[in-house]
């Protein structure tokens, strides 16, 4: 049977995880999360099922609870996560977990990986150094994790092992209050990558230059991947971007269901 590989990204980070992974466990698919959010049930009938996100705030971002609330986990196989972070995962896996199971389903296994850091609205890039450190040593990881996935390994103790802190809890509310801080400076070519990238479709053009809604899910990938750095989020003014140097933005684009479709055929 085929396996898949459900992903949210908007650095690159993720993205380059889950080719990694499925690179190493053949036979995979991945499908960009921003790209099936108005499906409303979606069968799982594979041999194994990942979910590859970042975790925000020592949390699990609300499109992801969003997505795996629409998943149906009856016929599924092998379901894993790999939640990506700079630093803390905290309730992340546990509260995947959770949904999981109230979609019917079990999470066999979690498995956190490291990455540089990179939301840019309160701070810069990572020195370049300990970049190529942590991307370097997330490769190894992905083919110990890939092996352990297709050997079926349960780890649940590291799935129900942490818990967030309450200061972290408070700052995942009022999601849709960031897109009231975005601007754009005059430095805007209007090219449009910030529209494509966006997984939430919070973004649309007028008089060529970017407007921003109310439903933005605080990936960042509209400030990090643009190529005039036109796009800045309150303070975060001459901070330095961060992009997975194995990703490029296109690899991001927003995709049509047809789209989607003629890739798996």
């Amino acid at each position: 049977m085929e396996n898949i590989i459900f992903c949210f990204s908007g650095t690159g980070n993720s993205l380059a995880v889950a080719r990694d992974i499925a690179n190493h466990i053949g036979n995979t698919k991945i499908v960009l999360i921003a790209d099936l959010m108005n499906e409303e049930f979606i069968d799982l009938p594979y041999e194994s099922i990942g979910i590859i996100c970042p975790a925000y705030f020592s949390s699990l971002p609300p499109i992801i609870e969003q997505f795996v609330k629409k998943l149906n986990f009856s016929d599924a196989g092998y379901v894993y996560a790999v939640i990506t972070a700079g630093a803390l995962h905290g309730n992340s896996f546990n509260r995947l977990s959770s949904i999981i199971e109230e979609r019917g389903g079990c999470l066999n296994a979690g498995y956190p990986m490291q990455m540089p850091g990179n939301y840019i609205a309160m701070y810069g890039a990572w020195p370049v150094w300990l970049q190529r450190y942590l991307l370097k040593k997330a490769k190894k990881k992905s083919l110990k994790i890939s092996r352990s996935i297709k050997a079926k390994i349960s780890n649940r103790a590291v799935v129900k092992r942490n818990k967030e802190p309450k200061s972290l809890i408070e700052k995942m509310d009022n999601y849709e209050k960031l897109a009231l801080e975005y601007s754009v400076t005059d430095k805007c070519i209007g090219c449009e990558t910030c529209v494509k990238l966006c997984p939430m479709n919070n973004i649309r053009m007028n008089a060529n230059k970017p407007i921003f809604g109310e439903t933005c899910a605080r990936c960042m990938a509209c400030i990090q991947w643009c190529p005039t750095k036109a796009i800045e989020y309150k303070n975060s003014t001459n901070r330095k971007h961060y992009t997975n140097p194995d990703i490029k933005a296109i690899d991001l684009f927003s995709k049509t269901k047809s789209e989607i479709l003629s890739k798996e055929t």
